[in-house]
């Protein structure tokens, strides 16, 4: 009797330590028991995942926050690029400004320069004329000395310290006439002076003209020697003897400026109206 109790005491504990049949392969209890090897399975996966999906929720996370930070720093670059765009253009325009700033502080010294040059010039020619000023009051004091040649004195005084207009001088034809002897001694400076006096005197404009002309011509001045030459023609049209001289030194001169085209046209005036002038048969040697 005692042992059938002992048995049957066993038993009970044996089947109530004994897990129930009904809860066997449930995948979705916190201790799963019972499974096969294929539920085993699709519970470690079922695991795998739910932790990659955890992982991948922090990734997101993480990258969210990543993106963030890029956007910033994009921002931040973008700025210091524009800022640096700004900076580079304000160094162009210095340096423009600095070019423009060098190349006019150049040109004033130039000017300076230039401007020391002409005044030290210009000092020297008051001296020597202030000397010769002196000299010819001490020769006035010292004998008579007659109106005209008073007035020709005066005249090459001024010429000297570049006074226009010069002494009075009693007529165009006076003028004139010192100016060609002026000329044919080949001192062009005096002779130019009296020239333009006789051609505001209005004597003989046309002749003064071509003298002035053929003045600037010696000095090889060409675009001035043309300039006379025209404004000669322009007052006389009609032939003079020195018509043939005029033309040729015109065509000359615009040879030696490189104007082919108006050295030709003078060329053939020259050979059509004057065939037989000794210009005429120079100009047909070039």
């Amino acid at each position: 009797m005692q042992k059938i109790l002992i048995v049957l005491l066993f038993a009970i504990f044996s089947y109530a330590e004994e897990p129930s049949a009904f809860g066997a392969g449930d995948l979705d209890s916190p201790n799963p028991y019972g499974l096969t090897s294929s539920e085993k399975v699709i519970l470690k996966n079922k695991k795998k995942v739910k932790t990659l999906s955890v992982n991948l929720g922090f990734v997101k996370s993480e990258l969210a926050s990543m993106q963030e930070k890029i956007d910033g720093i994009r921002s931040v670059v973008e700025s210091q690029n524009s800022k640096i765009g700004k900076i580079s253009q304000d160094i162009s325009k210095l340096k423009e400004d600095d070019a423009n700033l060098t190349e006019q502080v150049n040109t004033l010294k130039e000017d300076l320069n230039l401007t020391m040059e002409t005044q030290k010039e210009n000092y020297q020619k008051i001296k020597t004329v202030l000397t010769e000023l002196s000299s010819l009051i001490d020769s006035i004091n010292s004998t008579y000395v007659t109106k005209d040649e008073l007035n020709r004195r005066l005249s090459v005084i001024e010429l000297k310290l570049g006074i226009k207009g010069g002494s009075k001088i009693s007529s165009g034809k006076s003028a004139f006439d010192i100016a060609v002897k002026y000329f044919r001694n080949k001192n062009y400076a005096k002779a130019a002076y009296y020239f333009k006096n006789s051609i505001k005197k209005r004597y003989r404009p046309a002749t003064s003209n071509f003298y002035l002309g053929e003045i600037s011509y010696a000095k090889k001045d060409y675009p001035s020697a043309i300039e006379y030459y025209k404004k000669s023609i322009s007052l006389y049209s009609k032939t003079a003897s020195f018509t043939p001289t005029l033309l040729f030194h015109t065509y000359m001169s615009f040879k030696k400026l490189g104007d082919e085209k108006n050295a030709e046209k003078f060329k053939n005036i020259l050979i059509s109206k004057y065939p037989n002038s000794k210009e005429a048969s120079k100009a047909k040697k070039f």
